[in-house]
Formats: C-alpha cells, structure tokens, sequence
C-alpha cells in the first residue's frame, strides 16, 4: 500500500508530464514554456514568392491597361473637340495640323465668354506663330515670293496659292492686325514674364493707375517692365494691303479697317486718304471708260436715275462710300455727309429681293441622328468662297440691318445739325429702330432654318442697341428742354395773373393745367422709349 501510494496517478483529463519530480532540471538544456506558446512561421515561402510575382505582374499590367485606357479617353475626346472646333471655325486643308489648331485657338479666344476681357496677347501670340508657319518656305509656305524691296518689309506674292489657302492667310493676318491694336503699348513683367497694358503700372508716370480686373495677377512696379515684343499694328496692315493674290474686296476691306486705325490714333489726314483709297478701288473695279458716272463729281453723292447704261452700285461701291461717309460726318462735315448717306439709302431700297432658301438648305436640320453622327466625325467641307463685291447686293436681312444704321446715322447728322431739323432726326432714328427690331425678330425665328440669317443677327443687334440708346439721348433732350419752356411760361403767367390781381386773393394761381400734370408730347415719347428699351432686353440678350 505504500507504494502504491507513492506512485504517481496519470490521469486521461489532465497531460502532465511523465517524468518525476526528482529527475534533474539543468535551465541550459531545458526549453522556455513561452517558446511553445508562439507560432513560427516563414513569410517568404516558395509559394508565396509565386503568389506575389503574379501580383505584381497583373498590378503592373493593369496598370498599363488603365492608363492606356485614359490616354485613348483623353486623345478621343481631344480630337472630338478639335473636330467640333473645325465645324465652327473651318480652316484651309493645305494647311498643316498644327496651323490650323493654332487659328483655330485664335478664333476660340475671340468668342470666349467664361473671360471678363478678350485674351488679346494670347491671339497675337497665337496668329504669329500662324503667319510664320505660312510663310515659311519649307513648310506651308511652298510657292510664296517676296515682293521687291518697294514694297513693305514681308509682303508676300500669294498668287500661286490656292483660293483656300489664299483667304485663310489674309483672315489671319487681318485678325492678327486687329489683335495687335489692343496690345500696342503694353509692357512685360520682367519677373514674372507677364504681359499687362500701360495704363495698369505702378509708376511715377502713371502715379493714378487703372484698376485691374479682378482674378488677375497683381499690376506691376514700373522698374520691373520694359516694352512687350509685339508686332505694330501700321507694320502689318501695310504687309497686308501690299500683299499680292488678294482680291478686291479683301483689299478694301483692309484699307477700310487701317483707316479706322489711323482715325482712332487721331490721323485724319491719312485716315480721309486711306477712306478715298478704298472709294477709288471700288470705283475702278466696275467703272467702264466711257459709261455714264457712279458718283456726282461735286458732291460725291451716288446718281440714282433711270439711265439703264448706268450700272448699279455694287456692295464694294456701298460699303466704302458709306465708311467715308460717316467719316466725313464724325468730324464736322455733316453737311457733305448728309447726301452721300441719303443717295445710299436710296440705292438699298431699289436693290432685288433675296432668292427663295434651296430646299437642301432649309431642310438641313431634318436629318437622322446617324446622318448627323457621321457629319459630325466628317472633316467638313471648307466653306465655298463669299461673294466678291463686284455686284450689287440682294435686299436679304444683313443689308435691311445696313439700312437701319443709315436711319440712325441720318437722324443723327439731322438733329445735330440744327435745331428746325431735331424732330425730322429723332423721325428718323425711331424709323431705324423700327426697322432693326423687325428684322431682328425675323432673325430669331429663322436663324434654326436659315444659316444665313446668323450673318444678320450681331448687325441687327448693334444696330438696335445703337439706335435705342441715341433715341433715347433725343428724347431726354427734348423733355428737359419742353420742361424748361413750360416752367418758363408757368412763371410768365403767375408774374401776369399777379400783377393784374386775378383770382380771390391769388387763390388759383398756382394751379397746374393737364399738360403740365401729364407732362408733354416729348415726356409721352420718353415713356415709349423706355418701354421699347424695356422689352427689346430679351431679345437683345438671346443673340
């Protein structure tokens, strides 16, 4: 019993270890409890090696199929972009893609709206970079000739270019002259390489300067700027008009804008020069030695009569005789202008009614939105030459709108002239407006059908706006001076009822009659104008 009670009792619920208490312990050869408790493992196994390795390889191809992807996306709808912006704003074939992309952009900056400012600096730089790529000879310039030495620095011959690429070099170089008048003076911000316009420098010659517009970059110190490289707008209308290749109407029309040009920089001797120089080319165009005159020597007012061996005005003829027109009127010589613009306005009224729209035209939004699919993603056919100016026009909306700014011009020269003639102007300037908000209407609703009503509409427009504003101008003239005179004769009266002694103590003398309460015919008018001007804002702000 003894030793059986010394034995050591294993038990199935409970592993002990075997061995009894008095084998000996050595601590270098017995193993930590701890040990048994953490797990071992090997992170790097040979399948965890593969495992990762193939990971890698679908991250890295994934990867490139992702970013494959969004390059596709982002050329995609580039190219769709640049393909809508070649509907909107055509450009030569012949050209290379890069020249038609950079005046594309230039023509985008014009119209841009998301802008307080037109981005003119930008356009300049962009329509340069164009020109330099036209006329170099290596590349879209193949065919082109210098002019001689006579001739101003860079005029070309472009005569043996095609039509196409004839007139997008002329559209750009006359848009980069234009852009170049609204950045002529401006400096560069030596700093930070930034273009900014006079009147905006900290300086001690401009110690008042202008605001700048707000989000742009802070104005500069005068110290820090130096002129900006930019080319002058007299260089390159010169270039243009020198050009060889161009027609006529693309000649005078030019002649036509460096002659405002030269009017606004206070030129008037060479701006009348540059205004006769385009009258003289449209004249010569037509004129036929031997043929009855178009223009009175004397006074230089179109001859309108039933002589049939008189040829008609043509648009060139109209469009340079009424410019020199109303230059002649916007520097005290209404006198001469007056007639001139009567004889035009009596030349547009006889001139042949427009042909009915082809039935391709009118039909052209009735197609399938398949068919407009693939007129979309089709390069589009670059538009078909305009007219040259050699014949006389047709009576369409944009020369109704010409015949509404010589209503508003005639009024104009009318009530500024004298005062007997201020009625008869301001008789006129309502006719004007009377016309442009009709054919404006007539715009609004076929501009969906009529492609060709979209030319009429900004004319129109203008044209409204102008000739609201100048009736409004006469008007406000006339009610102040009706006041004064009804204030006047009010005066007169109580000076006479009061020293006759009318009335019981004076009692009624201060009384107002209808007239005065009412206000007058001119005070009436004012309140028309301003209901016109009132309901002309929608349409106005729709185009």
């Amino acid at each position: 019993s003894t030793a059986a009670s010394s034995t050591t009792i294993r038990t199935f619920t409970q592993n002990s270890p075997s061995f009894s208490n008095g084998r000996p312990q050595l601590p270098f050869l017995t193993t930590p409890a701890a040990f048994h408790r953490q797990q071992q493992w090997r992170y790097l196994t040979t399948e965890r090696k593969q495992w990762l390795r193939r990971e890698i390889r679908l991250g890295v191809r994934y990867a490139i199929y992702g970013w494959a992807i969004a390059f596709l996306v982002i050329c995609g709808g580039w190219t769709l972009h640049q393909e809508k912006l070649e509907h909107q704003h055509p450009t030569p074939p012949e050209w290379s893609y890069i020249s038609r992309m950079l005046k594309r952009d230039a023509e985008v900056n014009l119209v841009r709206t998301d802008t307080p400012l037109t981005p003119w600096a930008t356009i300049v730089q962009l329509l340069r970079h164009v020109i330099v790529r036209l006329e170099d000879p290596d590349g879209d310039g193949k065919g082109l000739r210098d002019l001689g030495s006579d001739k101003p620095p860079g005029a070309k011959d472009i005569t043996a270019m095609s039509e196409a690429w004839r007139r997008g070099y002329y559209e750009a170089l006359l848009l980069c002259c234009k852009a170049a008048e609204h950045v002529e003076g401006w400096v560069v911000d030596k700093t930070r390489a930034t273009v900014f316009p006079p009147d905006v420098v900290r300086g001690p010659s401009n110690p008042f300067p202008k605001p700048i517009v707000p989000g742009s970059k802070p104005p500069p110190k005068e110290a820090d700027c130096e002129p900006a490289d930019f080319p002058k707008p007299d260089a390159l209308y010169l270039k243009l008009i020198a050009t060889e290749g161009l027609t006529t109407k693309q000649r005078m029309d030019a002649i036509i804008s460096y002659a405002t040009w030269l009017e606004f920089k206070g030129a008037l001797e060479p701006a009348a020069v540059m205004y006769e120089d385009a009258l003289n080319l449209a004249i010569e165009e037509i004129y036929t030695p031997g043929a009855p005159f178009l223009l009175d020597p004397k006074t230089g007012a179109l001859i309108n009569d039933e002589n049939p061996e008189r040829r008609k005005p043509s648009a060139n003829l109209l469009h340079s005789l009424t410019a020199l027109a109303t230059f002649k009127a916007r520097h005290d010589d209404a006198s001469a202008a007056l007639p001139i613009l009567i004889t035009i306005l009596q030349a547009r009224r006889s001139l042949p009614a427009p042909t009915a729209i082809s039935r391709a035209e009118s039909s052209s939004n009735n197609r399938s939105a398949l068919r407009k699919a693939i007129d979309f993603i089709t390069p589009p056919p670059y538009p078909a030459p305009p007219p040259d100016g050699t014949a006389p026009p047709v009576r369409d909306s944009k020369e109704l709108c010409e015949e509404a700014a010589l209503h508003l011009h005639i009024g104009e020269i009318l009530y500024t002239m004298q005062s007997s003639t201020r009625e008869e102007g301001i008789a006129w300037t309502r006719e004007g407006v009377d016309l442009a908000e009709e054919e404006l209407h007539k715009v609004v609703d076929s501009r969906r059908t009529n492609k060709a009503a979209l030319a009429a509409g900004k004319m129109c427009r203008d044209c409204l706006g102008s000739g609201l504003e100048n009736w409004s101008v006469m008007v406000k003239r006339m009610v102040q001076e009706e006041e004064a005179r009804a204030n006047k004769d009010a005066l007169a009266a109580t000076a006479s009822k009061t020293s006759s002694g009318a009335g019981w103590f004076n009692l009624w003398s201060g009384s107002k009659t209808a007239e005065q309460e009412t206000g007058g015919r001119w005070a009436a008018e004012g309140k028309v104008v301003a209901e016109r001007t009132k309901r002309a804002q929608d349409i106005l702000e729709n185009l």
